[in-house]
């Protein structure tokens, strides 16, 4: 029969392997812990998550290259030059003048009603106007419609 200090001993040694049964249980469960947080904190799990769901970029790749077919020949060539026409004018010279208001062309008169609607305007726009330049020769203005 073991004695009352054998029996302690043994309870005692019992204590030592069940406590370090959960220290290494524990380490191995903080352990786990901490790589969780890190996964966490970075991201990491997301980011894979994400770029399983995401489509990824097609890459761009470098077209062929293609083998010249041959270039043109360097030609000396020969051309006739022609000088342009001599200066004749061109444009109208200011100031312009309206010889008579007769050479006034109208188009039809159109009823317009004000802003607050309240009155009507007969209003004629002008359609052409013939004018007179400085050098006397006639211009004609043509004016489109802005009453329709």
């Amino acid at each position: 029969m073991a004695t009352l200090a054998d029996r302690r001993r043994a309870i005692g040694e019992r204590n030592v392997k069940a406590r370090r049964g959960i220290g290494e249980a524990n380490e191995k469960a903080r352990r786990a812990l901490g790589d969780e947080m890190i996964k966490r904190r970075t991201g990491r799990d997301e980011v894979e998550d994400l770029n399983a769901v995401v489509r990824q970029p097609r890459q761009r790749t470098t077209l062929p290259a293609v083998a010249p077919r041959g270039g043109v020949p360097a030609q000396v060539g020969t051309g006739n030059y022609t000088a342009p026409p001599a200066a004749t004018g061109g444009g109208i010279a200011s100031p312009l003048t309206e010889p008579t208001a007769s050479t006034r062309e109208y188009y039809d008169p159109v009823l317009l009603p004000t802003t607050d609607g309240l009155a009507w305007v007969r209003w004629r726009s002008v359609k052409k106007c013939v004018m007179q330049d400085a050098n006397e020769d006639e211009v004609i203005l043509e004016f489109a419609n802005g009453v329709s």
